[in-house]
């Protein structure tokens, strides 16, 4: 059974209320993202509790703010969605981890628009094929599949964004490459096997543990 929805890191923002109410176009109502769902071919849909008692499922991140002043982007809903989540999820599955080591770092994101947007990251999202009895439909499994690190922008709007897309920054030893002219990275898909063609070690008696030539177990 697919793994529908996952935790997420607590974060306290704003929903824009053209997507709880019918004559607000322009407000914002504070509350807290608090889980994600992932639906093969879907947005990832984020959960918020709202400071007035409800809770709204399923909302893009299209729907958020973390500031009052935020950047609209588009009057249009689904041109905005695509600036701020570049792929749709790739299976049912889901894991929401933080990785300590890009915890709170700096980061440009490159959007659909062809503009550079900086944020901070806050934690990743990542989708997998999980029962092995289950039809392989998306492309989690594949080498090219894609991550969401989900990003606080400066301009007030939220993202969640896969590698190839993000430009990192790190003082310690990273020297970020010029915008206008990024490096062409080759993006490694082979799949390689640990387990070597030559069959005559799976053969052979060294596979077993505690094992000795006749010279060692005689003492020789």
């Amino acid at each position: 059974m697919a793994q529908l929805n996952a935790n997420t890191p607590y974060i306290e923002c704003f929903i824009r209320n053209s997507y709880i109410f019918d004559n607000d176009d322009e407000g914002l109502t504070e509350g807290y993202i608090f889980g994600v769902k992932s639906m093969i071919n879907r947005p990832l849909h984020f959960h918020f509790q709202s400071c007035l008692g409800a809770i709204f499922w399923q909302m893009p991140i299209s729907a958020f703010a973390s500031d009052e002043k935020y950047d609209k982007i588009s009057e249009d809903e689904e041109k905005r969605l695509s600036i701020l989540q570049t792929w749709d999820c790739q299976a049912n599955n889901i894991a929401v981890t933080t990785f300590s080591f890009l915890q709170n770092k700096r980061v440009d994101v490159f959007c659909r628009d062809k503009k550079y947007r900086s944020g901070k990251y806050i934690f990743t999202i990542d989708d997998y094929e999980g029962d092995l009895n289950e039809l392989n439909v998306g492309y989690a499994n594949d080498q090219d599949t894609k991550c969401y690190h989900f990003i606080d922008l400066d301009d007030g709007n939220m993202c969640v964004q896969p590698n190839n897309l993000l430009r990192w920054h790190n003082a310690d030893f990273i020297k970020p490459y010029d915008k206008k002219n990024p490096p062409k990275f080759k993006i490694f898909k082979d799949q390689l096997s640990s387990e070597d063609i030559d069959m005559t070690y799976a053969k052979s008696p060294y596979l077993f543990y505690n094992h000795f030539s006749e010279d060692q177990s005689s003492g020789g």
